[in-house]
């Protein structure tokens, strides 16, 4: 888990003092197995069964989204199977609702279960889809949207990223550079690494 002290996030460093402060390999790792973004991006890599990322979700996002917009980088989430019994679902119901007025709700009813109820895993699908459906999703859209080819697509995205990352929560900026959250002091240290992170080259160099 990625715990630092609470603070504001202030404008980054300079390039220039960025380039000999952050290293790959201690900072940040290069990813070449993903398509990279060519527009700035920030995509974080979660699990609603992570105490760390449920933190993250009730504080630090939220500032941190807020910087993003100032700087015009783009922020998406990506839900990780690799936690849970009901992770492949969770994952489902999340690629399903993505984009619409329900994808928050779901979210955070999955949130709440884990972190908030405290009633530990879901025991069935009736016991997951109650759940589901006091967050609007019914489990008979559920099962009509599974095979969507657009819901296939995202999940498939969003599994891809199992292959680099193996804690959660994970930052990976224009699908190309993941970050070493353990390498960082402060939220500031973050801001900095995103922004000189966004200006290094995501040619592919396989």
């Amino acid at each position: 888990m990625f715990a630092f002290p609470m603070m504001a996030f202030a404008k980054a460093t300079d390039s220039t003092q960025n380039a000999s402060r952050f290293q790959e390999g201690t900072h940040y790792e290069v990813v070449k197995g993903l398509t990279p973004y060519t527009k700035p991006t920030v995509t974080e890599l979660f699990s609603i069964y992570c105490g760390g990322c449920y933190q993250w979700e009730k504080g630090p996002l939220v500032t941190l989204k807020g910087w993003l917009g100032q700087q015009n980088i783009e922020f998406k989430q990506a839900h990780m199977n690799f936690m849970g019994t009901y992770a492949k679902q969770a994952t489902m119901a999340l690629a399903m609702t993505q984009g619409t007025p329900r994808h928050n709700s779901v979210k955070q009813a999955l949130f709440k279960r884990i972190h908030v109820e405290r009633k530990g895993d879901w025991r069935n699908d009736t016991d997951f889809f109650q759940t589901m459906e006091k967050a609007g999703l019914k489990q008979s859209d559920f099962e009509a949207n599974q095979n969507n080819l657009m819901v296939m697509k995202t999940v498939l995205d969003w599994n891809q990223y199992g292959e680099y990352v193996h804690a959660v929560p994970s930052f990976m900026v224009n699908n190309r550079y993941l970050i070493n959250m353990g390498s960082l002091k402060s939220h500031d240290d973050l801001n900095a690494l995103i922004t000189y992170l966004t200006k290094l080259p995501v040619e592919d160099t396989k």
